[in-house]
C-alpha cells in the first residue's frame, strides 16, 4: 500500500486525505502519517506533497563501466567482500573499487541523516556520545530505528534525553557495532562506516541489494 501511495502522490504532487481516500478507500490516514514521519511525503496545511528525495551525483567512475560491472562491484560491497577481493575477482583496480564503496557508504549515510532530520525536527533529543579508536560519533534512537552522526544536531528548541530503555538499546548496537568497526582504516570516514554495518546489521543480502539498486535508481 505505501508504494502505491507514494506513486500516486509523485503523480498529484499535492492531494489532500480526501483526494487519496477517493481513490484508495479509506484507512490510508495512518500510512500517510508514516510516511511523512519518514520524511517521504510533506504535510502542510492539510495538504501533503510528495518529497524527492536527493540523489547524490554518481561519481566518474560509473561512466567508465559497463552496467555488467558495477552490478558486480555493487553486489561485493552488499556482500561484505573486501575492496582488495573485488578488485582481484573482477580485474579492476583496487583504488576502482575503493571509490564505488566510498560512494555506497556515503549514499547510505546520506539517506539516514535525511531521515533523522525528519525525527530530530519533530522531537529533537540530546544524542549519545560514543567512540571509535577515540574518534567520538552521536547516536539518536527514534521509533526503534539508529541513526549515527560525526557531530550532534542543532536546534534552539528544548532538546530531550533518550529514555532508559532506549539509552539501553543504543549502549546494545554500540557493543556490536565495536566487534565490526575493527580496522583502523575505518578511521577515514567513520560515521560512513558506522552507518554501512548498520545498514547492513539483521538484512539478508538480497535486502540489502534490493535497498542499495534502488537508491541508486539502476535497473539489476
Amino acid at each position: 500500500m505505501k508504494n502505491k501511495i507514494l506513486k500516486l502522490a509523485k503523480r498529484l504532487e499535492t492531494f489532500r486525505l480526501e483526494d487519496i481516500e477517493s481513490i484508495l478507500g479509506e484507512g490510508v490516514k495512518d500510512i500517510l502519517q508514516e510516511l511523512v514521519e519518514d520524511g517521504q511525503l510533506n504535510l502542510v496545511g492539510g495538504i501533503y506533497s510528495y518529497k524527492a528525495e536527493r540523489n547524490l551525483p554518481l561519481p566518474f567512475c560509473f561512466k567508465f563501466h559497463s552496467q555488467e560491472k558495477i552490478e558486480m562491484i555493487t553486489k561485493c560491497f552488499c556482500a561484505g567482500v573486501k575492496s582488495k577481493q573485488a578488485s582481484f575477482l573482477l580485474d579492476i583496480a583496487d583504488a576502482t573499487v575503493q571509490n564505488f564503496y566510498k560512494h555506497f557508504r556515503q549514499m547510505i549515510f546520506e539517506r539516514q541523516l535525511n531521515a533523522l532530520k525528519t525525527h530530530f525536527e519533530r522531537e529533537p533529543r540530546i544524542p549519545k556520545m560514543r567512540r571509535f579508536y577515540d574518534i567520538p560519533v552521536y547516536f539518536y534512537l527514534y521509533d526503534d530505528d539508529l541513526f549515527v552522526v560525526d557531530k550532534p544536531l542543532k536546534t534552539k528548541r528544548k532538546k530531550l534525553p533518550h529514555t532508559k530503555e532506549e539509552s539501553l538499546r543504543i549502549k546494545v548496537f554500540y557493543s556490536r557495532l565495536r566487534r565490526s568497526i575493527n580496522h583502523s582504516q575505518m578511521k577515514q570516514n567513520l560515521a560512513q562506516h558506522v552507518t554501512e554495518h548498520m545498514f547492513k546489521y539483521d538484512k539478508s543480502y538480497n535486502d540489502i541489494c534490493l535497498q542499495l539498486i534502488s537508491s541508486m535508481n539502476l535497473e539489476m
